[in-house]
């Protein structure tokens, strides 16, 4: 459900039924209906009287908030991870980065998840600050795998802002380190922002009345969990 609202499948007012939702997912009706309370608690639905679920608004400037405030937590846990980070951590980062890369040129996207999610897990975990990754990952329900293919420019992303934060860590400037991670986040936000506002402008076209939710498919790898 957060995939589909976020990927703007599903747009703000569309209306949302647990039965259609067990349908087309081949579960019974109790999960779907679990599903949505979850994602209602989030933010991603709301209950309307006598229209029950309906998607609630999700803008490019909401997108854009969001990945302010990631950026602010993750530029924090690179600054801190900076100052301790061994510098085998540090040579393995770089290895994971080049992997990551070799991905994205063979368009291995399960790949290119598994490392981006290594690399930006790696300095989390640096950080030692829990609390501040569990604050993380509430933000990072409104990102999804399937954007990474989807969104123009975050793939090149991943390929070229990371090298700033590495040479950052790698030299040991907790400061620069800070600066090049939320400069990472905010260019994301910038990137899936853009791809919310275009939605925004197709909503509601070519509908013709179908109700089907579609759902689109899971992937394999949780590459939005940060530790």
């Amino acid at each position: 459900m957060r995939e589909a609202i976020i990927a703007g499948k599903l747009h703000e007012g569309d209306r949302l039924y647990p039965e259609k939702l067990a349908e087309e997912l081949d579960i019974s009706v109790t999960p779907a209906r679990e599903g949505l309370l979850a994602v209602e608690g989030e933010g991603f639905v709301e209950m309307v009287p006598r229209k029950g679920f309906v998607v609630s608004p999700l803008s490019s400037e909401d997108i854009r908030d969001i990945f302010i405030s990631q950026a602010l937590i993750c530029g924090e846990l690179a600054s801190r991870a900076a100052l301790k980070m061994s510098d085998a951590d540090v040579e393995e980062l770089f290895a994971v980065q080049a992997e990551l890369e070799r991905a994205v040129s063979e368009d291995d996207y399960t790949a290119y998840a598994v490392a981006n999610h290594r690399f930006h897990r790696m300095i989390n975990v640096a950080a030692n600050a829990p609390k501040m990754v569990w604050l993380l990952a509430i933000t990072l329900r409104y990102t999804s795998p399937s954007l990474y293919t989807e969104t123009s420019g975050w793939l090149e992303a991943s390929c070229t802002d990371h090298h700033t934060i590495l040479d950052a860590l790698r030299q040991r400037d907790a400061e620069t380190s800070r600066a090049a991670m939320v400069e990472h986040m905010t260019h994301l936000g910038d990137l899936l922002a853009a791809r919310i506002a275009a939605s925004e402008g197709r909503a509601g076209e070519g509908d013709g009345g179908d109700d089907r939710v579609r759902i689109p498919a899971g992937a394999s790898v949780p590459a939005t969990k940060p530790a």
